[in-house]
């Protein structure tokens, strides 16, 4: 052997050092550091890359630092994904890079039982959404590879309440903070199947969006005892109607939520008027109401009527009520709302208002820490939007969505002037 051979085999034995250490402690960042140190040492760039990626994932997603790290990051990528992938080559499809290392792969179900070694050899992976499950589902969920993985997607299989059942009776699942199950035909018995799972009880993120999940599938969800980690519950595209946005908005089981994504699940029911409890859904830091037929009465079964909610309980920060056919009335019961106080987001793309909706939102003494307010596809022009720009409650605003068709150009340039400047470099 060469010298040049031997030098080679010697870094790569180093290397391997380093990479089991990694793998052993994947949600470590120190081990991951502790191997960047040395790579640039041996003037390898990816020591950089590790470096930039560590970086972006503890930034904010509006931190205005994160721009000058994500074009280093993308042309170190660019330059140098084969020979990072490589490892991967024949086993996986569309590797994902997180915190510098490849995080996230798609593989076939079969694929993962024949190479589930393989795979977890080539970089700590902590994301794989399965493909072509299909006859595979018992065995690939009874893996104990799968005990290494903090997230999973089984999308589109269409497998409905067995694919359910095998992940909530999967023992190597306990570790799971992420699960995606969308667009897998689950009713309210798939529902029920993973709310009653002891092994999902640390998850903190849980999708079932593009579904058949009813009012009863909600209620069961509300009423685990092992979600009550849960931060995000994404349900678009179910059908949940009112009654089941009210559980598990009020649920006190779901402690943790931050996030629920009710998208698209008939919840503006002329029922909804009836609820003694739609005031709840104030109590959701972020709240996705877009695309549910809601009117200015429905806006007014959930935020004008809570007289006797408790203001502690009211948590709304982001709001998100686009292509719902609201109108000026509508705009006028969230004008009138002192419950949305602590609003900071607001997105009504796309809800018929028009110059006087607009006016009547930028006279409210209640939206005066928006500094996100989206009013993209409404007839809006530069009437309404003069209001806003001259409005003394307004003063958070820092980005405007909106059609340009409406306004004219002297007012478009004021606008994007105000709010919507790129970021400083």
């Amino acid at each position: 052997m060469s010298n040049a051979a031997h030098a080679e085999y010697d870094m790569q034995t180093e290397a391997e050092a380093f990479l089991q250490r990694i793998r052993a402690y994947p949600d470590d960042d120190a081990q991951r550091l502790i191997f960047a140190d040395w790579l640039d040492e041996e003037g390898d760039p990816r020591g950089r890359f590790i470096r930039v990626q560590l970086a972006l994932a503890h930034l904010p997603e509006r931190d205005r630092a994160r721009d000058k790290l994500v074009s280093e990051e993308r042309l170190l990528r660019e330059a140098h994904y084969e020979e990072w992938t490589a490892p991967f080559r024949g086993l996986v499809s569309g590797p994902v890079f997180r915190r510098g290392f490849v995080d996230e792969v798609k593989v076939e179900a079969r694929q993962f039982l024949r190479h589930a070694h393989e795979i977890f050899a080539a970089g700590p992976v902590r994301h794989i959404h399965l493909l072509d499950v299909g006859g595979s589902l018992p065995a690939v969920m009874q893996c104990p590879y799968l005990s290494r993985l903090s997230a999973l997607t089984v999308y589109a299989q269409h497998a409905g309440e067995p694919l359910a059942r095998a992940v909530a009776r999967s023992p190597h699942l306990v570790g799971l903070k992420v699960l995606h199950l969308g667009r897998n035909r689950f009713a309210d018995d798939a529902a029920e199947q993973l709310a009653a799972s002891p092994a999902l009880a640390g998850l903190e993120e849980l999708d079932l969006s593009e579904n058949e999940i009813g009012e009863t599938g909600a209620r069961a969800l509300a009423a685990s005892p092992h979600l009550n980690r849960l931060t995000s519950l994404e349900l678009r595209e179910n059908r949940l109607g009112p009654a089941g946005a009210e559980a598990l908005a009020g649920s006190e089981r779901l402690v943790a939520l931050r996030r629920l994504g009710l998208n698209d699940n008939g919840i503006g029911a002329p029922r909804l008027h009836s609820l003694a409890r739609a005031h709840d859904l104030l109590r959701i830091p972020v709240l996705d109401l877009a695309l549910n037929d809601l009117t200015f009465m429905g806006l007014q079964a959930i935020f004008a009527r809570p007289t006797n909610a408790d203001p502690a309980t009211v948590r709304l920060e982001e709001l998100h009520l686009s292509s719902n056919p609201l109108d000026d009335a509508g705009a006028a019961v969230l004008a009138k709302c002192s419950h949305l106080g602590n609003l900071t987001a607001l997105t009504l793309s796309n809800c018929n208002i028009g110059d006087e909706g607009a006016r009547i939102l930028a006279n409210s003494p209640h939206l005066n820490r928006v500094t996100v307010l989206d009013l993209a596809n409404n007839p809006i022009g530069d009437t309404g939007f003069r209001a806003i720009h001259n409005s003394t409650h307004w003063r958070a605003l820092r980005q405007l969505l909106y059609s340009p068709a409406g306004a004219s150009h002297e007012m478009r340039r004021m606008l994007d002037q105000n709010y919507n400047r790129p970021p400083r470099a």
